[in-house]
Parts: C-alpha cells; structure tokens; sequence
C-alpha cells in the first residue's frame, strides 16, 4: 500500500489517491526531480505482483506506449519497478474523465460531440499505426482537461491484462457496456473492436444514454451481438441521419460492415452534418446470423478456470477425460484370464508414466525458454547528466541505446553543450536498442527566469518587462478572453509559466492571457424610453452609463437617440455607455427675431397648427450605429 505523503520509487511524492480499478491504483504525486512537476503515477495491484506473464505483458505494453506521442494520448514519462511494485507515470490531467463530462453535459451538441470522437479517432490512428490495439475504450479511460483537450489513456493496462484477467468479475463488467460483439463471443480484439467502443462511446455523447443495459454482464453481452443499435434520433431529435449513420456502420456487428479503420470513420464523421448529406436514408445491414454462436464460458462464469487448466493440458497431451458412467463396460469371457492380466508386471504402466512425466517437464522447460527468448531484454538508461554531448553518446551506446533526438535548451545551472537530462529519464528500464532523447544546455546567454504575473495588471507588467529585460510589446502576445473572476485588464495566464525560461534573443513570444472582465450583448432599444433603457442595461450587470440629452427638433423628449456602442456586440461591464436622449426643441420662430416675415409667419401658423392638432411621439429608429452627442441648433431662413 502506497503511503500518502512519502517518496515513491525515491522521486515522486504521493499527494493523494485520485483512482482506483479491479487493475491498478493511481495516485497524483509530485516529481521531485522536474521542479515539482505534476504527474500520475498507476501502480499495479498486489494481486498481479507474482504473475510473471502480467507484469511482462504490463511492461512491453508500457514501453511500447512510451514511443506514442500525441496531443490525444496521456503520455507517459517513466516505467519501472519500486519495492516489487510495477508503475507507470504519466502527465497529470488536470480536469475529468469523459465519463463524469457526459453525466454532467450530456445530451452534447452534435459540433461537441463530433469534436470529441474526432481527437479519440486521432489517437486511435496513432496507436493503431504503431500496432496498438487499445481494447478498452470506454469514457471512463478517456480525460477531459479543464481547457477542453481530450486525451486516451490506460493503454498499458488494457492490453496488458486483457489475457490474463478473464477471470477477474470487475475486468469484464467493467468494459462490457462498450463491448465488441466479437470480443464478446471470446475473438480476438482487432482494430475494428475499438471502433466499435468508439462508436459505443459516440451514441453515448448524443443521447447521454448507453445503448445496452442489464442486470449482469451476460445479459449485456448478449444484446451486444443479438439486438441493434436503439434509435438515436429517437432520444434526440437534433441529430441529423447522416451522423445517426456513423453510429450504425461503427457499431456494425459484422466486421464486414464496419469501418475498415477510424481514418474512414474520422472521414465520414467529418461531413455528417453537412447539407450535402441532408435527407439521408438511415443505414441498415442484414442481421448477423453468427449471433447465435455461444460465449466463451469464462464470460458465463467468470470465476471458471477449468476451461483454461483444459486447454493448456491439451496442448500438451495430458488432458483428462472421464469415463462415462453410461460406456458399457467390456465383458468379462474368462475371469481367470482376466484376473491373471491384471497380475502381469505393472512396470509397463510405470514406464509410461515416468515417460509422460519427462515429456512433461520437457514441454515445461521448453515453454519457459521460448517464453523467456519472446520476451524483450531490458537495460537501464544511465545517468549522463553534465556530460558533453558526446559522452554521453558513448555512455548510451554501452547500454545498448541508441540516441534520439538532441534538444537545445536554455540553462544557468548547466554549462553550454553539455546533457540536461534524458527522456526517458536516468533509472528506467527500458527495452534495449531503444531510443533516448538527449536535451543539452545552450547556456543561459539572453536567458531570464519568468516571474509570476497571474493577477497582476497587465500594463504593470509590461512595463517592468520593458525596464527590466528590455522586452518590448513586439515580443510579446495579449488574448483577450472573458472572465468572471479577473477583473478587466488582470492577467489570467502566462506561458512560458513561472520558473520558466525565456530566451530573449530566441523568436518565441511571450503569452499572456489577459481578463475583458464579465461581459454582456448590448440589447436593441426599440420601443424604450431612455430611462427604461438605461434600466434594462444596469439590469445585465453595465455599471457606468450616462444620459446625455440631445436637441433633436420634431422629436418628443426622453427616447433613445443613439448610443455610444453598438447594439448586438459584446462589451465589459466596465465599459462607459452614453444614451443620446432626444430633447425636444422651441419652434424654430422663436430662435431668431431677425427672421424674414413671411418665414416668421409662417413658422408661427405651423407652429400653432402643431399645438392645436397634436401627433402622437415617434420614437427613433434602432439603427444600432453610433450617435454624435453633439447638440444640433435651428437653422434661420
């Protein structure tokens, strides 16, 4: 049992336990030797700490895993063995799985949902290019990270124990939800199982519902490869045919009639909610009549071995049968004879039995060095840290490595050109011949260490980036992005992050994520007094708008004349908003007494027929463009 709070394998310290399966544990610790880095670190259980074939299985799968690097994939930093305990440590996500985003979420829109079985497709694509069958998809092994990313894991584990664990109750229930009919029916997984789960997994997103439900892992297998596909248009009513399509020819249940690969269902998936594929007929094949045929019996009962202890005494030619009570029993002509054979010399039988003995010893030894030569030789990456380059090439090829990439980095506590670290890291065992990424100082010339500046003001701050390193506003890039909880201008996030470093004579930029502070649409103004306007804009949280009148002649006093910003565009709460508000204006006979006459008596029996015959107040126009506050005065004719 891992202890919260101490040091694993003489590295990670153990923060807190954030998982637990019928397989493996997994606990979030701290790398102390990457700057207190965040990571996962999955420890087989106790149960799997003698069987031989799980931990080397466990282990090839691991290592295998470790050459994946995707953005869809978790990946993972180290694998070893620490006090008869075998572990993996992968990136630390900080977020959710897929399962506890579908219950909080679901039913997602179909962009949403598209979105997510596109970047589990790509991962998919990866793993299967290199070989990788996954073989227990399922939301549950899939991470939600809290700025959306979406990431596979659990690789290693999935395959690893997929053939040793047929008896293990949780392992099977666990992932029959998202079962392949195939698999259920005791097949071997291919890559068309995992583009079953993912189209298990994709009717999931749209419906917030799994397609087959029981009381026992039998009965779900069962309508795995015996009942379609229920309905989704039926559950949701805005998913298109087209994209109710890709479920169906995912979750076909003839190989035959399911995507080839997920490069064919990424395709299709892409265009499913196009127009051109508007009004599509909906997908149907013809019943598989292989679904009849009977499940392995370790899936009927898990807790039966007998099946497994048959098989391999079969192979070897020691498989027991019993005699039958109801066989007729040879008939006895002379009982003297007979009991005088029963008297002959047993060492025939002797002989025969000491012979199958050897034979089976021999098979026995036989199969342990077979499996011993399959299975792959480690070695250990050794510790070339401030060696040159070249040493450590040297040191590498003792071991029977080889080198990987070479990474140039900046750093003051390592002098230039020679090793920083490895990936994979000094200590890991790992399979021989295998690559090792060397990542070498280029100094810490130009270089500074990032500062904290989360929550200070972003004008602050680039002015001290100015005086104190010299970094103008060209080197550095501001996103603007909405906040509840940064007041405007604050800044959110910072890349590179503290403690970082930064090469100022390198062409990267500085990013910093800064707050526009809580926003809000500008509503129309049709129809509304400016008071009632001015109401209904406080009401949405604005806390700095002003009335400004506006001589508006022919106009009734107090509508909305303009506004400052513009109605449909989003803007801070802070934002000062002025409404131009119409002020109605003496009649223009009265604005100048050096008028001509005739205008004047003109204007004064216009302005008499106006009071007399009153015309109710028009509003102005929501025309959404921004006002002059200028007044306007009467022109004199």
């Amino acid at each position: 049992m891992i202890q919260i709070g101490k040091i694993f394998a003489d590295r990670y310290k153990i923060i807190r336990e954030i998982g637990r399966g019928g397989m493996a544990n997994v606990y979030q610790g701290e790398d102390t030797f990457l700057d207190n880095r965040m990571v996962a670190i999955k420890v087989l259980r106790s149960n799997f700490e003698n069987d031989d074939i799980a931990i080397a299985r466990f282990q090839r799968e691991a290592f295998a895993m470790a050459e994946l690097s995707h953005p869809n994939i978790v990946g993972i930093s180290d694998v070893g063995e620490y006090e008869n305990q075998q572990y993996i440590v992968m990136e630390f996500i900080d977020g959710m799985t897929l399962k506890q985003y579908i219950n909080g979420h679901a039913p997602l829109s179909n962009d949403e949902a598209i979105s997510i079985t596109t970047e589990i497709l790509a991962a998919m694509e990866m793993a299967h290019s290199h070989g990788i069958i996954h073989r227990d998809l399922k939301p549950q092994n899939v991470m939600v990270s809290k700025s959306g990313a979406v990431k596979v894991t659990d690789f290693g584990i999935a395959k690893a124990l997929s053939e040793t664990s047929l008896t293990q109750t949780n392992t099977m229930f666990g992932s029959v939800h998202y079962l392949s009919p195939e698999q259920a029916r005791g097949a071997n997984a291919t890559v068309q199982s995992d583009i079953y789960a993912i189209g298990i997994i994709l009717f999931e997103l749209l419906t917030g519902k799994i397609p087959f439900d029981g009381d026992s892992a039998v009965a779900i297998a069962l309508k795995h490869f015996q009942e379609n596909i229920p309905s989704i248009i039926n559950l949701n009513h805005d998913v298109p045919q087209a994209l109710e399509n890709v479920v169906i020819h995912a979750t076909a249940k003839d190989t035959r009639d399911r995507y080839a690969n997920v490069s064919e269902m990424m395709s299709d998936l892409a265009t499913s909610t196009s127009l051109d594929r508007r009004g599509e007929a909906k997908l149907i094949f013809k019943k598989d009549n292989s679904a009849t045929k009977m499940m392995p019996s370790n899936l009927i009962n898990p807790y039966d071995t007998k099946p497994l202890i048959d098989s391999k005494a079969e192979k070897i030619g020691l498989r027991h049968t019993e005699p039958s009570k109801d066989a007729p029993k040879a008939p006895v002509e002379n009982a003297e004879h007979t009991e005088n054979e029963m008297k002959t010399p047993k060492k025939k039988s002797r002989k025969g039995l000491i012979a199958l003995i050897i034979l089976f010893l021999l098979l026995i030894s036989g199969g342990a060095y077979a499996w011993f030569a399959m299975t792959p030789q480690n070695t250990t990456v050794p510790n070339v840290a401030n060696l040159s380059q070249s040493a450590a090439t040297t040191q590498l090829e003792h071991a029977q490595l080889k080198v990987g990439k070479i990474i140039k980095q900046p750093s003051s506590d390592v002098d230039s050109g020679k090793v920083i670290k490895t990936s994979p890291t000094s200590g890991t065992q790992v399979r021989k011949d295998s690559t090792v990424d060397l990542y070498v100082s280029k100094g810490d010339e130009n270089v500074i260490t990032m500062s904290n500046y989360v929550g200070k003001d972003i004008d602050t701050v680039m002015s001290e980036l100015l005086t104190k390193y010299g970094i103008t506003s060209e080197m550095v890039t501001q996103t603007a992005v909405s906040s509840d909880t940064y007041k405007e201008g604050t800044i959110i996030k910072q890349t590179p992050a503290k403690g970082d470093k930064f090469d100022l004579s390198g062409s990267d930029k500085i990013v910093f994520e800064v707050s526009k502070g809580r926003e809000a649409t500008i509503p129309p103004y049709s129809g509304l007094d400016a008071v009632s306007y001015k109401a209904k804009l406080e009401n949405l949280g604005f806390t700095n708008v002003t009335l400004n009148p506006v001589n508006t002649p022919g106009s009734s006093s107090g509508w909305v004349a303009g506004l400052s910003v513009t109605v449909g565009d989003s803007y801070s709460l802070d934002t000062q908003i002025v409404i131009n508000v119409t002020q109605a204006t003496e009649s223009s006979s009265t604005t100048s007494k050096s008028s001509v006459t005739s205008s004047s008596s003109s204007s004064s029996t216009s302005s008499t027929s106006s009071s007399e015959n009153p015309t109710p107040p028009t509003p102005p126009s929501d025309s959404g463009e921004k006002h002059s506050t200028t007044e306007s005065s009467s022109a004199t004719h």
